[in-house]
């Protein structure tokens, strides 16, 4: 009968432990790495939302960036850093060349990170939000009859946000449906009506369309500046239209609210200036735009057609 020679017997039992004692370290080791990098992402996710809050944008873009190295596929963080490009283009002047072209390229950056968190997380509304804000801004930047390809893919976009619940609300109170909602009663208001835009780009505007989503908007968030004045703005512009007193008069009311609310975002005094500039003046209301005024007449298409 085979018997093992006592030095094997003797070291078998001492390699079999140290093999059972490697794989547990580095199941250990494998733990703690995964603990360490859930950890490290939260770190610079909440880092991130915190600076967005007090209006450190560029700060909390490089702490977006240091989160991503945690979690790669991560749509949420993706969004925020959208967000904060956002901000810091809504504070730059359209009027002056250098910063119109800095404005452009911020938008431009905007779209291709919302792509990457729509690539992460298509079944998630926030980055569809983002990039239909990004291609909007860049048509009220570069004027609304250069960008008419992209209109259609705005809307869709920001039809796929309102439609989903997003949990996220920033610091200082904006959610992703408020938003969207007030996106859309915008884009309704802007986009065009005459037949001949809706036969070759399959968009039109709606000031129905306009009034409502801005009502749903409101009625998420009522004490948002930008809220109030652009469901103000609606109103009026639909008054206008079709010389409806009743719908003049309650959109220059919200307007007059906007100046009595706390601020809370970073563009909210440029808000309060506009909506002044408005009550002087109503007859700005249909093309209004944080931007400049935009012109959305049958002519002015057909003078951008010839271009």
């Amino acid at each position: 009968m085979y018997s093992m020679p006592l030095l094997q017997r003797l070291t078998l039992p001492c390699f079999l432990l140290a093999f059972a004692s490697l794989a547990s370290a580095q199941h250990i080791v494998r733990a703690k790495n995964k603990e360490s990098a859930e950890d490290h992402y939260n770190f610079y996710f909440h880092r991130a939302d915190n600076e967005m809050g007090q209006f450190h944008f560029h700060e909390s873009i490089n702490s977006c960036e240091e989160a991503l190295k945690y979690k790669s596929d991560d749509y949420l963080i993706r969004a925020i850093e959208c967000l904060n490009y956002y901000e810091i283009a809504e504070k730059l002047d359209v009027k002056k060349s250098d910063e119109k072209e800095q404005k452009i390229s911020i938008y431009n950056t905007m779209i291709a990170i919302a792509d990457e968190g729509i690539r992460c997380a298509p079944d998630k509304g926030e980055c569809y939000f983002m990039r239909g804000l990004a291609n909007a801004r860049l048509a009220t930047t570069k004027g609304i009859f250069s960008q008419l390809f992209t209109a259609k893919s705005i809307e869709r976009d920001w039809l796929v946000a309102v439609d989903r619940k997003s949990d996220y609300t920033t610091q200082h109170g904006e959610n992703l449906q408020a938003s969207a909602n007030l996106a859309l009663g915008v884009y309704y208001r802007l986009c065009p009506t005459f037949f001949l835009l809706k036969w070759m780009f399959g968009i039109s505007g709606d000031l129905d369309k306009s009034v409502e989503y801005c009502k749903r908007a409101y009625e998420l968030d009522s004490t948002r500046i930008e809220i109030v004045k652009e469901y103000g703005v609606a109103l009026i512009t639909r008054g206008l239209d079709r010389k409806n007193n009743s719908d003049i008069e309650a959109g220059k009311e919200f307007l007059r609210k906007v100046p009595t609310l706390p601020l809370r975002l970073n563009t909210d005094k440029i808000d309060i200036a506009h909506s002044k500039m408005l009550l002087n003046d109503i007859s700005l209301c249909p093309g209004y735009s944080r931007d400049e005024e935009q012109d959305v007449s049958e002519e002015s298409f057909e003078k951008e057609q010839k271009k």
